[in-house]
């Protein structure tokens, strides 16, 4: 088993990572029984992965994500002054694992006392579950295999987002990526494949899209599934009067030009609007 975990740096913010880059890279040749449990959290995404089974597996497996944050500083266009830094997140998770199990009981002696002369048993089909999940787009995407003989598969899982920042020129737009592939033989098992897209207005009870598939028996299944967003910065609203130092009362819009120059300048609106 060769297992390779990098991390050059990090610096938690609010609970998060605000940045890190990880890397995961294992293969595993193995005989008996495994159980694995693998979480991977960002600030806008999810990715987590469960296998257990006794028998044969041959599995290759890579993890890998980074976070990074980003200070971005606004200019006021009226005063071309640039206002207090913002900060924009960048997070991505991919995951990707090709895995050959085959199903078997197999018995395992244990030291040299009671379990040496009564080996242990282990007889558990096989079971894998991997979902994706990105709060930001309220996408997920999951793959489950439950009580199979044998599977051979290959899966990916692709989870990107950016943000967008308001008031800064040029526009910094944001992007989301949610994605799954999965090509895979199952014996004598059953397959779940589901997604689900909330809508911003009514969240989880009225999703844009839901799938829900489910299979059993033997089952060969080739599967994409894909939602990728471009988030425009979101329009900030207008002070209260659009004149400014520069082009004074003549620079204003047309809207707010109800009182006159003097009456605006000299707080006379101000004391009829009290």
């Amino acid at each position: 088993m060769l297992v390779l975990i990098s991390y050059p740096s990090w610096a938690t913010d609010n609970g998060y990572y605000a940045k890190h880059e990880h890397k995961f890279e294992q293969n595993v040749e193995a005989e008996g029984y495994c159980m694995i449990y693998q979480n991977v959290d960002t600030k806008t995404h999810q990715l987590q992965n469960y296998m257990h089974g006794s028998g044969i597996m041959d599995a290759a497996t890579l993890i890998t994500s980074n976070q990074t944050k980003t200070k971005y500083y606004p200019q006021d266009k009226n005063t071309l002054v640039y206002e207090s830094p913002v900060y924009g997140y960048e997070s991505n998770i991919s995951f990707i694992e090709q895995n050959d199990m085959s199903y078997a009981p197999m018995a395992v002696a244990y030291g040299t006392g009671y379990y040496a002369k009564n080996p242990i048993i282990y007889n558990s089909k096989l079971k894998e579950r991997t979902e994706g999940t990105s709060y930001q787009e309220g996408v997920s995407m999951n793959h489950q295999i439950e009580y199979a003989s044998a599977f051979q598969k290959y899966i990916s899982v692709d989870l990107r987002c950016k943000d967008a920042i308001n008031n800064t020129d040029p526009q910094v737009y944001g992007f989301g990526l949610a994605k799954m592939e999965v090509d895979e033989e199952v014996m004598a098992g059953t397959v779940h494949v589901g997604e689900l897209m909330t809508d911003p207005e009514y969240g989880w009870k009225k999703p844009l899209i839901e799938i829900d598939e489910n299979y059993v028996g033997d089952i060969k299944l080739t599967k994409k599934m894909e939602v990728s967003m471009t988030k425009p910065p979101e329009k900030l609203g207008k002070d209260w009067l659009s004149c400014c130092c520069v082009g004074g009362y003549d620079e204003m819009e047309d809207d707010d030009k109800i009182w006159g120059e003097e009456e605006i300048f000299d707080c006379t609106c101000r004391d009829v609007a009290w």
